[in-house]
């Protein structure tokens, strides 16, 4: 089983960057983060869960890890910290056995402080505050020209609440088409609920994905499912 990704596009002094988290699998079980720029992979993030799997640990263990690494990135970047996500060619194992890869470029003064305690910072700021937590609400399918349900529910991290009047759009993005198609949006209900029915574009000669993106007063958060034919 493979869990659907993240992904999200932030504007960054005048640079749009897009990152990616996906699940790589129970047989080859990474979570692994991308950042892109103008089509150049900037930065990379990968962290094992070869233990989870040993373990049968449920699947919404390792939902919580790609959750905590893209945001975690995400809100870097977003904090002007890109020139610690480039600052080394290296890898290396951190303490959470988590692996990472910086491109090459010059060295940071020592007196910056590093990605990871960036991020570690911003795990410490964040213990304790909700967050919108983006589900689906039942199985999806979605193959290229044809129609196809939608049916998400938006949370609150905290409680596992509904929430009500989040802002949801439904895209279509492939790697044959630069720009993305809106094939729906609106607001959850009362149950935090949102359900439309889309139809697919057609067959492009690209990969595909149909991305569920929500924005609310506690954030962002995004799924994404492959279109298939």
């Amino acid at each position: 089983m493979v869990l659907t990704g993240y992904n999200t596009d932030i504007d960054h002094a005048g640079t749009v960057y897009h990152v990616q988290t996906e699940d790589k699998g129970r047989s080859n079980p990474f979570v692994e983060s991308l950042v892109y720029a103008s089509g150049e992979i900037l930065y990379s993030r990968r962290t094992p869960y070869h233990d989870l799997v040993e373990r049968g640990v449920e699947p919404q263990a390792v939902a919580a890890i790609m959750e905590r690494q893209h945001r975690s990135i995400v809100d870097a970047i977003g904090a002007g910290r890109l020139h610690q996500l480039m600052s080394r060619d290296e890898e290396v194992a951190s303490e959470d056995d988590t692996t990472i890869v910086r491109p090459r470029h010059a060295a940071a003064p020592a007196s910056e402080i590093s990605l990871d305690q960036v991020i570690v910072d911003y795990l410490q700021a964040q213990r304790g505050r909700a967050h919108l937590v983006l589900q689906a609400a039942r199985d999806h399918d979605f193959a290229y020209g044809a129609r196809a349900r939608v049916a998400i529910v938006a949370l609150e991290s905290q409680s596992s609440a509904p929430m009500v009047g989040v802002e949801i759009s439904v895209l279509f993005k492939s790697t044959a088409e630069p720009h993305r198609v809106l094939l729906a949006k609106g607001v959850t209900g009362q149950d935090g609920q949102f359900r439309d029915e889309v139809v697919v574009p057609a067959y492009n000669g690209g990969t595909s994905a149909i991305v569920v993106s929500a924005r609310s007063e506690l954030g962002l958060s995004e799924i994404k499912h492959l279109v298939h034919r």
